[in-house]
This record gives structure tokens, sequence and C-alpha cells, in this order.
């Protein structure tokens, strides 16, 4: 009888098969050309994790707007050598993630929400971790023979590293949103509470005045009336304050307690490798106030505006970041040390104010550009134990530019080449 042949699966059935025990030939499969570049290129990783690691948590610091002192390690950045593990996966499992690995995004974003970072920059480090994994692995290939690979391999290659990378970020996502219903419940619960005290008070009196088996002269008391009346002004005022429009969201969603150097630094990083392309450096001054304020916002409309003024310049150019603080809102100030204007292009200061009024900032131009924003009110949620103690013990950042320049040797903005 002629065989009955699976190819895909390689699974082939002949004549002279046993039926009764269904005996099935399963070729071993061959090894990738990706698979042993990867076994290669992690087994280097790994020997310098560690210090992968230490690097991502130096540049981390300003990435995620933390203010500390210098002696401070924050929490989320602890454990950085695990996160980089946590990315290099195991070659000998595939794709596979080692279930740790969802621990650790868990308490990555856990730990995020109580420093009262915003989810926006916690995607941020983890992208900035990917980045730097992926130039280690590409600086890593240089170290390795693997002589039957070519392009399509290194992009699966770092596909699989995406893949990872994918989930640890669904992971701290989960992480720092369980945080955050956490501390929403914790919230209602005191609301509940302050607000069935008066509420409770109210009811007693008026049952008191119903009840015909008091005296008269008990239930017409002036002190019943008085009493009912205090406690009425009490719901009201914790109506209006603890249910307003202003303590609606959680600070660390409303905006973060940060300071607006730190966010021009991190612009400044971001933008590095265009400046150096076009040979215009970029200096940020001293000082900047420190407030709480939409910090996601500012980032997006000053990176937008230094991109234009990038544009605009010519090599040799030099802009300067300044801060200026007008009445309840902070200013970035860009200016251009030539004295002209950094952006003369109207058409792209339109869309600079359209983008303003959508995040609620201002764009102004004359001699430098102006971008300010709101300073939001203060924290009237009450956050959780934790993250309250967390805040408390925040310092503030040191003046040094190597807080926010932090790279290797070879190493540009998200660990890619530099030019030096």
């Amino acid at each position: 009888m002629a065989s009955l042949v699976h190819g895909r699966a390689g699974v082939t059935l002949s004549s002279d098969a046993s039926l009764s025990t269904n005996r099935v030939e399963r070729p071993t499969p061959d090894v990738l050309p990706v698979d042993v570049l990867e076994g290669a290129i992690l087994s280097v990783l790994r020997q310098g994790a560690d210090d992968l690691g230490a690097r991502w948590a130096i540049q981390a610091r300003s990435v995620l707007l933390l203010d500390q002192t210098d002696d401070q390690e924050p929490e989320q950045v602890t454990d950085a050598e695990g996160l980089v593990n946590a990315l290099l996966g195991d070659a000998s499992a595939g794709e596979s993630v080692p279930e740790h690995s969802i621990g650790l995004g868990l308490r990555f974003g856990a730990s995020a929400f109580a420093r009262g970072v915003s989810l926006h920059h916690v995607m941020k480090g983890l992208d900035l971790l990917t980045a730097m994994t992926l130039y280690a692995m590409e600086s890593a290939i240089g170290q390795v023979e693997v002589p039957t690979v070519n392009a399509a391999d290194g992009i699966r290659l770092s596909r699989r590293l995406q893949s990872r990378a994918a989930l640890l970020s669904l992971a701290a996502t989960q992480g720092y949103m369980q945080a955050y219903a956490e501390t929403i419940r914790e919230g209602f619960r005191h609301l509940r509470h302050d607000l069935r005290n008066p509420l409770g008070t109210i009811k007693s009196v008026l049952a008191l005045m119903d009840d015909e088996s008091v005296p008269l002269e008990a239930r017409v008391n002036p002190s019943f009336r008085a009493m009912a009346s205090r406690n009425a002004r009490s719901l009201e005022e914790l109506i209006a304050d603890r249910l307003s429009d202003a303590a609606a969201l959680l600070p660390v969603v409303a905006g973060q307690d940060v300071s607006v150097r730190a966010i021009a630094c991190a612009v400044r990083r971001e933008l590095r490798a265009d400046a150096e392309r076009r040979g215009v450096s970029i200096l940020v001054d001293q000082g900047g106030a420190h407030g709480r304020l939409d910090a996601a916002g500012l980032e997006l409309l000053l990176r937008s505006a230094l991109q234009v003024a990038l544009q605009e310049c010519e090599s040799g150019d030099q802009l300067r970041i300044g801060f200026e603080q007008p009445d309840d809102r902070v200013g970035v100030v860009v200016s251009c040390e030539s004295g002209r204007s950094p952006i003369r292009d109207a058409s792209a200061l339109d869309h600079l104010g359209r983008l303003a009024g959508q995040i609620g900032a201002q764009i102004a131009a004359s001699e430098s550009v102006v971008v300010s924003i709101p300073l939001r009110p203060g924290d009237h949620a009450r956050p959780s134990a934790d993250r309250e103690r967390s805040l408390r013990e925040a310092g503030g950042l040191r003046d040094g530019e190597t807080r926010h320049d932090v790279r290797g040797a070879r190493e540009g903005h998200h660990g890619q080449a530099g030019a030096h």
C-alpha cells in the first residue's frame, strides 16, 4: 500500500506500521540560523547584563522624570538586570518568555505609579531599555561567528526581542493600572466614611425631631437645628472638594510633580542625534520651576518646537533653553545665540499653536519662542501609604549634566552609536 504523507507535519504512515500502537515518526527539525545567531548573541549579552542594566538605570532617571538625591536609587530601576534578562529571554525556549519576567513587569509598573511617574513615561523608560538592548545586540554581532546568517535573520531576531518587549510593556501597564485602581478604591473608601459621618448625624437629628415619644421642648431644641446645619455644610464642603473636577483624576494622571528643567533635558536627549547631524548645540540653563503640571504635554510641545527650530538652524548655531514662571504657569524659553528668532516659519508656528491648544498650553514667538503650560492645583486625592511615603522621600535633581547625558564610550541617545 502506498504511504500516506502529511508533508507539513512530517508525519509518515506506511503499510507495515503498527496500527495498534499508532507509532508516528517525527523527524528532528533543523536548527535555524536565527536560533544559532540568537544563542551566540545572548550568551555574550548575558555576561554584560548587569552593566547594561546599570547604564539603563542611570539614563532612565531622566527619562522617567524622577526627582531624587544622588544616593537614592529609584525603586523601579533597582532590578534593572532582571529586566534586561527578561528582554533577552531564553534562546532554548524559542520565543517563549519566562513567567518571572511578567512579574518583573507588574512590579515595575506598580512601583512607577507609587513614585508618581506617568504611564507615558513608564512606556518611554521601557522603550529606552529596548533600544539599548538592541544596540547591545548590534555590537555583539561583531563578537560572534555565524557565517550562514543574513539580514533577514537579523530582522527575525529583532522581532523576537520586540515580542518580549511588548509582553514586558503589557505587564508593566497592568501593574500600573492595578495600583491606580487600588488607589481609586482606597480614595472612595475614605470618601464614603467621611460622607457617612455628617449624614448619620443629620439622620439622627431628624429622627429625634420626629420622635413623638421625646418631649416637644426637646424636639424643637435649637441645638438640633444648629447641629443639622453644621453637618449639612460639612457635606456640601466634602462634595465640593472631594468630588470636584480638579479631584476627578489622581495627580499621577492629572499631572506630575516634576522639574521643568528635567523635561527640557529629556527633550534635548531625544533630539541629540538630530542636533549632531546638523552641527547644532543645545544648551539648557540652570533653574526652572518645580511643580505639578502636564509633563507629557509639555514634553511633546517642547520637542515639536525644538524640531522646527533645528530645521531652521545652520551648522554652528547654538540654541539655548531658559525658563520663566508667570502667574500660575511655567514657561520654557527657546532662543538662538545669534539673536534671530529660532522659528520664523509662520505655518510651523500656526501648527505649534494648534498643538498647544489641544493640550491646554500656549506658545508665543518673537525674538524667542516661549512654551508655557499651567501649573496644576495641589494633591486633593488621598494616595496610598506607599505612594505618599515615596513622594515625601523624593528629593531634587542635581544640576550636573551627567544626570541627563550618561552614555557608554561608543553610545549616543538610546544606545545608538554617537558622534564624538
